[in-house]
């Protein structure tokens, strides 16, 4: 395999410090930090690499190494030609914490062992949170800068609900967030009607990017959803309201392609108008990375040849 692929001109990439513990960062630092993830680092709505017609798109990684890793360097081999990772929630993306004058990362250190397997294969991550990421930091980030990604290392960055980009001429919208069924994690994870409202006045995409999932009609996530009676009506009630923000938004930025990921389940479904929408599973499961290929936004599987679950 080569060596390591810049992401782009004139932007540090070995920001990965080591703190007095030995224990690892993920610091940005000066001018970096506003970086944008475009071919020049700055700021322009079009995030296209030169070339660039093909995407990667992952749903849910849960801070799950032995099973991400493996598919990234799968990426890499397969196809060499793709750059850009559209992750559509549920990355686990935190803050350390600090400790005896250092930093440490929770699970087992997964998000500086990402960063080293995306700087190794030249992968930029843009990150549509899911509610697993923590919003008690990217909120305030968001509000104070909702014009613009948020950096989150070297190879990542995160980005604001409702915020707009071109890939290959091709419109996207992401619109991240979601409601957490199995506990409340505070207000700022799930959409709002005041943030649909803010996303749909932009007008029509191409590709919607959403963490929770819209009611398609797709067989896996309705099961899934029917067999949730564990947990409480209360947190069910608002997982539904939530979902129907995601078919208002639908219905208002008319997406060829909507992408989601949140249910952990793999499935697609395409409606009478040709609009198609794709649930992408967890880590664990096939069909975790798949590829968008922008002209004709058809999306396919990593490796055909692949039936395994588990690690690659």
């Amino acid at each position: 395999m080569a060596g390591p692929r810049p992401l782009h001109e004139g932007v540090r990439l070995d920001v990965i410090e080591t703190g007095r513990c030995g224990r690892e960062t993920l610091e940005v630092v000066g001018e970096d930090r506003r970086a944008w993830p475009t071919a020049s680092g700055r700021a322009m709505a079009d995030f296209t690499f030169p070339a660039e017609t093909r995407v990667a798109v992952a749903g849910d990684w849960e801070s799950l190494g032995e099973h991400v890793f493996g598919k990234l360097r799968r990426l890499r081999l397969l196809h060499p030609d793709v750059r850009t990772i559209l992750h559509l929630g549920d990355l686990r993306w935190e803050p350390p914490v600090r400790v005896s004058g250092g930093l440490l990362y929770r699970h087992d250190s997964f998000l500086p062992r990402l960063e080293r397997e995306l700087a190794a294969n030249g992968h930029r991550v843009l990150l549509t949170p899911g509610n697993h990421d923590d919003w008690t930091v990217l909120k305030p980030a968001f509000l104070a800068h909702p014009e613009r990604p948020r950096r989150l290392s070297p190879s990542m960055w995160a980005l604001p609900r409702g915020f707009r980009f071109t890939l290959a001429r091709r419109s996207f919208l992401s619109f991240g967030g979601a409601v957490s069924v199995d506990a409340d994690r505070g207000a700022a994870e799930a959409p709002t009607d005041e943030d649909v409202a803010r996303a749909a006045p932009g007008g029509a995409v191409d590709v919607l990017l959403t963490h929770e999932p819209p009611n398609a009609g797709i067989s896996e996530v309705e099961d899934l959803i029917a067999r949730s009676g564990r947990w409480s009506q209360q947190r069910l009630q608002r997982s539904a309201d939530s979902r129907r923000r995601i078919d208002r938004l639908v219905a208002a930025v008319r997406p060829t392609l909507t992408l989601h990921g949140h249910m952990h389940v793999a499935g697609r479904v395409r409606d009478g108008n040709g609009h198609e929408t794709i649930a992408l599973p967890v880590a664990t499961k096939p069909g975790n990375i798949m590829l968008l290929t922008l002209p004709s936004l058809t999306v396919s599987d990593l490796d055909p040849s692949s039936t395994k679950a588990g690690p690659s």
